[in-house]
């Protein structure tokens, strides 16, 4: 038995490092894990993190009634690379908002031929369910990579650090907002971060005071997770899949509309700490929340799914 996770054949951030997160970790079980790369446009091969590569191989003629392929739910390319092969077939759905762009619908997904889904929260378990998916749900949460809480965390002067991709424009409101009720904050800088190693993402976060969470339409949304292991307060958006985690303790945590709610949390928080407020109780309720997604429990929950999936390696 072989298990299969279909890839673009770039794996810079986001899911694309989760599922090569499982791979590494089933392997380390003993599943015989790879990667079937149909890839992007203009790829040639695979691009992976240094020291990180695993084995893969772009051709589905090999595949078997005894092979397991794990498609994610809008790799539209892959779904089709693999449907008339005889291995069986699964969907990573880390995003319910996505759950259709590669398929119409659910009864599409289950003529393709998925047996299973796996999911990175409860949140996206439940919604899925919501939307009228019957079959079996194994929720694997994603692991919080220590080297955040680790970060040094030197904050010399306040500052606000941001992940923009989502919603660069809503960025600009709340920014916006906060500097025309309070043009004194111009002085506060804003740190955008945006397609950097972990590591490098982890000492930025570690120079912030705050992190504003531009989380959108998200299944978990790791980056207020990743902010908050490395003590930072969060303000903004949970995104839905924030959901998960997000309380009136561990941050300051809004729907979707909410941007002047958003920038009188931040002027708030800011004026605060101008004051001489270290907010260690919220900072240390965070770090508690990002605690409880450890690479133990992700472990446990892929191992646990993996078992009820295809039984022991």
């Amino acid at each position: 038995m072989r298990i299969f996770y279909l890839s673009d054949g770039l794996h810079a951030g986001g899911g694309r490092m989760v599922n090569l997160d499982h791979v590494e970790a089933l392997r380390g079980f003993g599943y015989d894990a790879r990667y079937l790369v149909v890839p992007a446009e203009g790829v040639e091969a695979p691009q992976f993190p240094l020291g990180r590569d695993v084995p893969w191989q772009t051709s589905t003629d090999d595949l078997t009634l005894d092979d397991i392929v794990v498609v994610g739910e809008m790799h539209a390319a892959g779904a089709r690379a693999v449907m008339a092969t005889p291995a069986r077939k699964l969907i990573h759905n880390q995003n319910p908002y996505y759950s259709f762009l590669a398929f119409r619908d659910f009864g599409a997904v289950r003529g393709w031929g998925c047996e299973a889904m796996l999911a990175p929260s409860g949140f996206t378990a439940d919604q899925l369910r919501q939307m009228g998916w019957t079959g079996p749900v194994h929720v694997v949460r994603p692991f919080v990579d220590p080297v955040f809480a680790a970060a040094a965390q030197r904050r010399d002067e306040v500052r606000i650090g941001v992940m923009p991709r989502k919603r660069p424009h809503e960025l600009a409101l709340i920014r916006g907002v906060v500097l025309s009720q309070r043009p004194d904050l111009a002085r506060v800088p804003w740190g955008r971060i945006g397609g950097r190693p972990r590591a490098e993402v982890a000492d930025i976060l570690g120079r912030c005071d705050l992190f504003l969470s531009l989380s959108h339409m998200e299944g978990l949304g790791l980056p207020p997770l990743e902010a908050m292991a490395a003590g930072c307060l969060v303000v903004g958006f949970h995104g839905g899949g924030g959901r998960e985690y997000a309380t009136a303790e561990n941050g300051d945590w809004f729907d979707d509309g909410g941007h002047l709610e958003i920038a009188a949390a931040l002027i708030g928080r800011l004026d605060a700490l101008a004051a001489g407020e270290r907010f260690e109780a919220r900072r240390e309720a965070g770090r508690r929340t990002a605690a409880e997604f450890s690479l133990a429990r992700f472990e446990a929950e892929l191992r646990a799914a993996w078992l009820a999936i295809a039984g022991p390696p």
